[in-house]
């Protein structure tokens, strides 16, 4: 990818491409503050620099590194954050970790680790200096993109220019909101917008230094340090309280936001009501049983589940179970599944979204996975309705916690019955982990939800983790849809987007499937998927990187993206023949979006 670069003063230059990289020339030598790919190699030669002292790394995400083994020289230095160590020279331990595979509760550390290790010469923490040439280095310990994340504050040419790495992207602007999750209490899981906080610190501190210059990893160079700082955190600020006004978690922990309690423009938290006496409710499994006793049951995330369904069989309370119901793909709904499938011999249904990811769960990589392989035998449409005893069941795509996520409606015994998954509680929807694609707009994501119960009118809301029914009124549907409609406008400024999902939605782009067994000699397909979240079309290119062992050649692909729609780029790949078994691979994927070079911004995985 080519790239343009900035003059900032005599010794001092910053280079464009998938990242910022700063370059601090003395003579025909440089010292870099990130790397990028290898199109800094033009900058460089440009400026008739012949060799590269020095490489300092703010941060271990691979769209900043992975171009370190194609620019770097014999000889050349590398360092990083001190406590980011290993994230650059043990990364095979993260990739062959199952933790950071399956159970996915935790964002730190991310999965832009890069694909390969690389050897690091010095380490660097708060306070140290360096020199090089006329300019001096300062490390500023600024975590919040990532845990141990540094500043570098250059001093030279009578300038104070700070390397800022993915703290901020312009006025106002952040890269995305996912590297912000971050577990107040409990997992990264629960913990949306939960590193602000930590990001604030970090940049009260840039403020503190005075800067002339504020240089993003991401984004423009930032001419007025101080308002665009400030300008970003007051719309974080708002953001997260738009965010809390309507949120489920209140009813999880109401004692962890004190500060937020009884605020007028917060919508008030329901009260509870009473179940229906044929149902039952076990960990995350709802059961409903009929009057000649057979049991329709939905999700089964632990194996005690089982059990109660055995004492239930043994205390004549059901006879036999005859139907399953999956609401959502996460491992506490579904992880006990295998086992219950063989003890009960039932027909099992779920939406046709969440059948991609159960059915083939390698596929993919996105939170709460469970390695769990479920057999589905039927794949419901939305709205598509059917007979079960005295009840009618109708199963609708409800992309409200997730967006791989079905709602049952239950008409039976004069009641209306709504099973949202963990879609809602009393206090409002469930989107505290920005990885379960919550997407903003009319009638997608939890708007398409909202409107779907207030076209329903339930008499029952059921949750799969609170024991009790609850409802809304309509004016709590109104408010959560009025609050929507205020974050995508508050969302669409915080990003540099034209449209706020791609900022919030990690898996605008991924591939498929993620992982996948290859043998040696085969050829195997590989589709990286784009969600064109835009009103108009788009071109998305990509080319997957490949070891350079393999002497395998695939070119570069583009295709065009209509609004609002997913599509995908299909590569044939060969696998060699004398490749190593019991080895996994990661294949990272260069790619751009619109003319907006993104670097190695996802991977696939090959396990041989």
């Amino acid at each position: 990818m080519s790239g343009h670069f900035t003059q900032i003063s005599d010794h001092l230059f910053v280079h464009h491409s998938c990242v910022n990289v700063g370059i601090i020339r003395n003579g025909n030598l440089a010292m870099l503050i990130d790397c990028g790919d290898e199109s800094i190699r033009t900058t460089l030669n440009k400026l008739d620099i012949t060799k590269i002292v020095t490489v300092l790394f703010t941060h271990h995400h691979r769209d900043n590194v992975a171009g370190i083994t194609d620019v770097a020289d014999a000889g050349t230095e590398i360092g990083v954050p001190e406590s980011e160590r290993q994230y650059f020279e043990n990364v095979e331990d993260f990739w062959s970790d199952p933790k950071h595979r399956w159970h996915l509760y935790n964002y730190r550390p991310h999965n832009l680790m890069l694909a390969k290790s690389v050897k690091v010469a010095k380490t660097y923490k708060n306070g140290n200096h360096m020199f090089f040439g006329n300019a001096k280095i300062t490390v500023k310990e600024t975590p919040g993109h990532t845990d141990a994340s540094v500043s570098y504050l250059i001093e030279v040419d009578g300038n104070r220019v700070i390397f800022s790495g993915d703290l901020i992207y312009d006025e106002g602007q952040i890269w995305d909101l996912y590297s912000l999750q971050k577990g107040d209490w409990g997992t990264d899981y629960h913990g949306f917008l939960g590193d602000r906080k930590r990001l604030a610190t970090s940049l009260d501190l840039l403020k503190g230094e005075s800067p002339s210059l504020l240089v993003p990893t991401h984004g423009n160079i930032i001419s007025d340090p101080f308002l665009a700082i400030d300008t970003l955190m007051k719309r974080i600020d708002l953001c997260y309280d738009r965010y809390l006004a309507i949120s489920a978690l209140r009813h999880y922990a109401p004692d962890f936001f004190p500060y937020y309690a009884d605020k007028d423009d917060h919508m008030p938290i329901r009260s509870g009501k009473k179940i229906p006496s044929f149902l039952r409710h076990f960990g995350t499994t709802w059961i409903v049983i009929s009057e000649n006793r057979q049991a329709f049951v939905m999700d089964c995330g632990s194996t005690q589940v089982i059990r109660e369904i055995e004492k239930l069989q043994e205390l004549g309370e059901i006879s036999e179970i005859t139907e399953l119901w999956v609401t959502h793909y996460h491992d506490d709904h579904v992880d006990a599944i295998p086992e219950f499938q063989n003890r009960f011999s039932c027909y099992t249904r779920t939406d046709s979204i969440v059948a991609q990811v159960i059915e083939s769960p390698e596929a993919y990589r996105i939170p709460c996975i469970s390695p769990a392989v479920v057999n589905v035998n039927h794949r419901t449409d939305d709205g598509e309705s059917w007979e079960w005893n005295e009840f009618k069941m109708t199963a609708f795509h409800f992309p409200g916690q997730t967006y791989y996520h079905g709602g049952l409606l239950v008409e039976g015994q004069d009641l209306k019955l709504f099973f949202s998954g963990d879609s809602f509680t009393m206090a409002g929807i469930d989107d505290y982990c920005s990885g379960n694609r919550n997407w903003l707009g009319n009638n997608t994501g939890f708007d398409r939800c909202l409107r779907l119960v207030d076209e329903l009118k339930p008499s029952h809301i059921f949750n799969c983790h609170v024991n009790c029914a609850f409802d809304f009124t309509d004016q709590q549907i109104e408010f959560m849809l009025t609050n929507l409609s205020e974050r995508e406008v508050l969302y669409r400024k915080l990003f540099p987007w034209d449209h706020p999902n791609y900022g919030m939605d990690e898996h605008w782009v991924s591939c498929y499937p993620y992982e996948q067994r290859v043998s040696s000699g085969e050829q195997v397909e590989l589709k990286v998927k784009f969600t064109n979240h835009s009103n108009a079309p788009r071109i998305a290119t990509c080319q997957p990187s490949l070891p350079k062992l393999w002497q395998t050649i695939v070119t570069s692909r583009s295709i065009e993206i209509q609004p609002n729609t997913t599509d995908e780029i299909c590569f044939f790949i060969d696998i060699p023949k004398d490749i190593q078994k019991n080895k996994r691979i990661v294949i990272p994927v260069d790619m751009s979006y619109n003319g907006r070079p993104l670097g190695q911004f996802r991977e696939a995985i090959f396990v041989t």
